[in-house]
């Protein structure tokens, strides 16, 4: 099998994204059948229920601040597949996607792999042929049986726990915090920003069983939103280019695992600094325009809209906020949050195999459009002089970004 070009490929993996199975050892027998390369690199590894991707880049500008060589794998995709391996900020190119496609094209088949194997599969190797110092691999879904808990990580990071993907990971926080948890390795540091006990409890005792040191981030002090954030954390005084509340936790998190890796890198408290002050995660209370005033973030989960909203509060009115979710999420719970602040509701559809139906979304006194386009031209309408907030499945931000606003707005991203 070979690949002509990088769409064929794409669509390749695209179509695999449901296949293969939620275990891990298949997966590591195939990397072990390769000589396991993914213990030739030194990483960090990233799980948790919101925040990783944030955490992640977080964490990717101070090293990078620091002079090092920085691989990042996250996911989903905001832009295109491509940015979710990248490289000091620089995704892999499409030149580069096509040739490790091609290169592992018959492992692929003979293993079943679905596409988040295959992504990591390419980034494991792309980040050793690439010579990084560093990669961070955020979890895709869960962490004991992700096909990222493969590597051996210098340092492991947790960020928030809440309900998400209950099908899978169980429905009480310590059955979650227990998948989570599975990224823990023998020996290894753990750091996390939760706070909540029976998380807590669960990654003590995970920590005690795999002689791993167990820390939580520091509270932050004096935060104050002005042009950004601007708070103090031992004994440091940060600013974060966003004024997104939620990001002070990932932050904290972020410089917790940056000191950890002092121990191996050179890093200083300016590369923190630094590193942090002008750095944004795209799709995470992202100003994406100014006349009309509108922010998208990617609250995919009650856990997520939860600390959107305590954010959202402070936007200019009136808010009107445009919606779209998956369907296994628990949207009436994420509505009734919304619908707290909000001046108005807009609920709509989005095309993905996983997606939300207007119908289920009806609840409450939202207003309910099918069609995508025309709820979010009539979200910047009732909006006028205030905000149009635009949230939900990160898949529909990825198209809101990507398509649906640029034909709106008549601009090219």
């Amino acid at each position: 099998m070979k690949f002509n070009d990088i769409q064929s490929f794409i669509d390749y993996t695209t179509n695999r994204m449901n296949k293969g199975r939620f275990s891990l050892d298949h997966f590591k027998a195939l990397l072990e059948s390769l000589g396991n390369p993914q213990h030739q690199l030194k990483t960090v590894h990233i799980a948790g229920t919101n925040g990783k991707g944030s955490t992640t880049n977080y964490l990717r500008a101070i090293l990078q601040a620091s002079g090092l060589r920085v691989g990042t794998f996250t996911s989903p995709h905001l832009e295109v597949h491509n940015d979710r391996i990248r490289i000091n900020d620089v995704y892999i190119s499409d030149e580069q996607l096509l040739y490790y496609g091609n290169r592992f094209a018959e492992l692929i088949e003979e293993n079943n792999l679905s596409m988040f194997e295959i992504d990591t599969l390419i980034a494991i190797q792309y980040f050793l042929d690439q010579d990084v110092d560093i990669a961070l691999f955020e979890v895709g879904l869960g962490g004991r049986l992700d096909a990222t808990n493969v590597i051996m990580p210098l340092v492991s990071l947790i960020t928030t726990i809440g309900f998400d993907h209950m099908d899978i990971l169980g429905n009480t926080l310590a059955l979650i915090s227990m998948e989570k948890a599975g990224i823990v390795k023998e020996g290894v540091p753990l750091y996390t920003s939760e706070d909540k006990p029976e998380c807590l409890d669960v990654f003590k005792q995970i920590c005690i069983e795999r002689n791993a040191k167990f820390n939580t981030i520091k509270e932050a002090q004096n935060i104050e939103l002005k042009h950004g954030i601007t708070f103090s954390y031992d004994q440091l005084l940060i600013h974060l280019n966003t004024s997104a509340l939620y990001q002070v936790k990932n932050a904290s998190l972020a410089i917790e695992g940056a000191r950890y890796l002092s121990n191996y890198f050179e890093i200083n408290d300016d590369n923190i600094i630094n590193g942090l002050k002008d750095t944004q995660w795209k799709g995470r209370f992202e100003l994406v325009s100014t006349n009309p005033h509108i922010i998208i973030d990617g609250a995919h989960n009650t856990h997520g809209v939860s600390a959107l909203v305590e954010s959202a509060r402070y936007l200019p009115k009136p808010l009107v906020i445009v919606f779209s979710a998956l369907r296994d999420k628990e949207t009436d719970a994420m509505l009734d949050d919304l619908l707290s602040i909000a001046d108005e509701v807009i609920v709509t559809e989005f095309e993905f195999y996983r997606a939300a139906s207007l119908e289920m979304l009806r609840h409450g006194n939202v207003l309910a459009i099918q069609d995508n386009h025309e709820a979010i031209r009539k979200g910047i309408a009732l909006s006028l002089n205030g905000t149009c907030l635009i949230t939900g499945s990160l898949y529909f931000i990825s198209q809101v970004r990507q398509t649906i606003l640029p034909e709106i707005l008549g601009v090219k991203r």
